[in-house]
């Protein structure tokens, strides 16, 4: 029991002193900042001028030039050609061989290869010249005893290209004075409706046979390699079963010309030979003979001489 008591004092008095030790450190402490004076003034910060802070200006648009306008030249140059003369250029750009001169200063007609000369530039005119007109689609009144074919024989088309041309409906069905376009035809130098007289029309006129006695149009067919179907077409037959003697029936893809070169037959004469001997041996008339040649002596003919034996 006295022993207890003692620590117990012990541990009291331990406890006063931990407490008066606290105490003094508390006291030796830093004292508190005093208070700020109420005149302080807090400094003033201006802010901060940043990249984005100044201020944006638009720019000004440049101005767009206004293109100029080139004007057209009032010539062209050409180059002078083989063969070209101040009238043949004069034609080709519209002018007279003196308005040619005059715009070049020419002194004289003397034209050198490679030359250049000034010509008007007038609406469509080119180097080589003035435009080719288009020519007018060339027509053709149908005649007596046309028939479709025979047209396209004497113009040298096709007779599909004349139906296409004028949308026939039926082109076994055309009549006198109908006019028919016949295309990619021009006659030379004429812009008439009419076919051109002469050489390209007469030289391409289809050949014609006269039906004998006891033909049909299958034999005629025949013997001009041509078919039953193609002369009927030609000629506009109703019925190929009627045929008459002394009918003309038009001979598709073959002309008069062509006919009456193969059907000619050339005897060249003979020693001894006399017209007569030649007509008899071919079954022809001296007088046939005569015509046929164009002979104007008929007792003079001479060895080698060329006769066409009519047929």
């Amino acid at each position: 029991m006295g022993m207890t008591s003692k620590w117990m004092r012990v541990v009291l008095v331990a406890t006063v002193l931990t407490a008066l030790l606290a105490g003094c450190t508390r006291d030796r402490s830093t004292p508190e900042p005093d208070a700020t004076p109420a005149d302080a003034v807090e400094p003033v910060v201006e802010p901060a001028i940043t990249r984005d802070s100044a201020p944006t200006t638009e720019p000004t648009p440049a101005a767009t030039p206004v293109p100029t306008e080139t004007p057209e030249p009032k010539t062209i140059p050409y180059t002078v050609q083989p063969d070209d003369t101040v009238s043949t250029v004069a034609e080709k750009f519209g002018l007279t061989s003196q308005e040619l001169r005059e715009l070049n200063l020419l002194a004289t007609d003397d034209l050198q290869v490679g030359q250049v000369l000034r010509v008007p530039n007038t609406p469509g005119v080119t180097a080589e010249g003035l435009p080719t007109p288009t020519p007018e689609p060339f027509t053709y009144a149908v005649q007596t005893g046309d028939t479709l074919y025979s047209i396209a024989l004497q113009f040298d088309v096709s007779p599909n290209e004349i139906v296409a041309a004028n949308t026939l409906s039926d082109p076994n069905n055309v009549f006198v004075g109908q006019e028919l376009l016949i295309p990619g035809y021009q006659p030379a130098g004429s812009n008439s409706a009419s076919p051109a007289s002469g050489s390209s029309a007469s030289s391409a006129a289809p050949a014609i046979h006269v039906v004998q006695q006891g033909e049909v149009l299958s034999v005629i067919a025949e013997n001009y390699g041509i078919t039953v179907n193609e002369l009927v077409a030609a000629n506009g037959i109703a019925d190929p079963n009627l045929v008459t003697p002394g009918t003309e029936l038009i001979i598709p893809g073959l002309t008069a010309a062509e006919l009456e070169a193969a059907n000619q037959i050339v005897h060249i004469v003979q020693q001894g030979e006399s017209l007569g001997s030649i007509a008899t041996q071919y079954g022809v008339t001296t007088d046939a003979l005569i015509e046929a040649n164009g002979i104007t002596n008929p007792n003079v003919i001479r060895v080698g001489d060329r006769l066409i034996i009519p047929q």
